[in-house]
């Protein structure tokens, strides 16, 4: 079996490595899927440098990778073995980049035949994010409004799809005057450029002059800041990711600065979220149903994630540069297997 592990944390480039494995056996409660196709997220890249907190940093050697979709070829003796054969995406089992891995039969969730092997190796993260943010931290309600920066990101389209079918409205951050129209003709209610200095006073005027009830970023920095400067009174401000670090070794580049008074006197929230920490919080049965409810979005075509461009294990250094690259449209999926 192939594998992509890594033995010290580092640069990508210098520290993942293909290797040849023993092929797992499942356990009496698990099932061993042949995996397709698994995506290269940031966050991946991030775990390999080391820069996730330690608890949430695999025991090394580890292959990388956080979700996927593949084939399950055998079963422990507890399981049904009418699971073999079935299309199953992974739910919260690391360590996809490898051409097996063995799951707990529960954390294996069965995909609809309509979506394709490209969306349901994207099922989890991206979607899962947009829309536990959403609709359960923040229960957005039809003609609520959200707040969101980086809404070019994949989770920032996926959740103006969400918008669309739940009915609440967006006020949108965007770093290049370009994407404005873009995300405008994706339904953006309202589309603000930050490379416009007067941006925060363009925001405020955009929510009346009332300030943010509902906020969420993966911007963090300067920008975070600014969005939880503006929160209401008891407003809420999720910060998912802080993508001004990305390729940063400086260590100012991960720090968001407060606005004291703004935090104390509104009594606002500015919460750090993860999804990894909102899936154990859940447990597997809430999860898992979140998840199927999500692939039968996908199966009727009201939630759909980008496009994918595949790359051999071989070329996965291609893949780890393109999830990196602000010019990349395409999510990198790493091929193991073909069906």
């Amino acid at each position: 079996m192939k594998a992509l592990i890594i033995e010290q944390n580092g640069e990508p480039s210098e520290v993942v490595q293909l290797r040849d494995l023993p092929e797992p056996t499942p356990g009496p409660t698990e099932v061993r899927v042949r995996m397709l196709l698994a995506p290269v997220h940031p966050s991946d890249l991030h775990v390999i440098r080391g820069r996730f907190a330690r608890q949430r940093q695999p025991g090394l050697p580890a292959s990388p990778g956080s979700e996927g979709v593949g084939i399950v070829d055998a079963v422990g003796s507890d399981v049904p073995p009418t699971r073999i054969g079935e299309r199953v995406v992974l739910l919260n089992v690391p360590g996809t980049w490898r051409e097996q891995v063995t799951s707990p039969a529960e954390q294996a969730i069965s995909v609809p035949g309509a979506i394709s092997d490209e969306d349901a190796a994207q099922a989890l993260i991206n979607p899962m994010t947009a829309w536990a943010m959403t609709m359960c931290e923040h229960q957005l309600g039809r003609g609520d409004w959200l707040v969101q920066s980086a809404a070019g990101s994949t989770v920032g389209r996926l959740v103006l799809q969400i918008a669309k079918a739940q009915g609440f409205r967006t006020i949108n951050l965007v770093r290049r005057e370009e994407q404005v129209a873009e995300i405008q003709d994706l339904g953006g209610d309202v589309v603000l450029c930050t490379a416009d200095e007067s941006w925060p006073e363009q925001l405020m005027k955009a929510t009346g002059g009332n300030g943010i009830v509902k906020a969420i970023d993966c911007v963090a920095g300067r920008t975070g800041a600014t969005l939880a400067r503006q929160l209401a009174l008891n407003g809420c401000l999720l910060v998912y990711g802080a993508l001004s670090s990305h390729r940063q070794s400086d260590p100012a580049a991960f720090e968001m600065p407060i606005f004291a008074p703004a935090l104390i006197y509104s009594s606002v929230e500015v919460r750090g979220w993860l999804i990894f920490s909102w899936l154990a919080l859940k447990g597997v049965s809430e999860s898992s149903r979140t998840l199927r409810s999500l692939l039968d979005r996908m199966a009727d075509g009201t939630l759909k994630p980008p496009a994918a461009r595949r790359y051999s294990v071989d070329c996965a250094l291609e893949a780890f540069t393109a999830a990196e690259s602000a010019a990349h449209h395409a999510k990198p999926l790493l091929v193991f297997a073909e069906r």
